[in-house]
């Protein structure tokens, strides 16, 4: 039977809003944590860029689901929580 090996990612919307405004600029989706641990320098971890990184390395993108967090006085945190999985080797 085939063994699985699995990550779980949390990426955050991230960057800078115009407040009051409409449209957000320079928003992109950066990688926070992976299986429970924070990225250092997690700002400059982009989603996409870490995605093709691990999709070479075999890992494919499972499940993913949005969450979104509204805090009294602040803009609201989108996160995207994502399961990849691989063959065990």
């Amino acid at each position: 039977m085939q063994a699985w090996e699995y990550q779980f990612l949390i990426a955050e919307k991230y960057g800078k809003g115009i407040f009051g405004g409409l449209m957000p600029k320079e928003i992109s989706w950066k990688v926070h944590y992976v299986n429970g641990k924070a990225l250092p320098n997690w700002d400059d971890m982009i989603l996409y860029s870490y995605l093709a990184k691990t999709g070479e390395e075999g890992w494919e993108v499972v499940d993913m689901a949005t969450h979104m967090t509204i805090r009294t006085g602040s803009l609201p945190v989108e996160h995207l929580y994502i399961i990849l999985k691989r063959p065990k080797s």
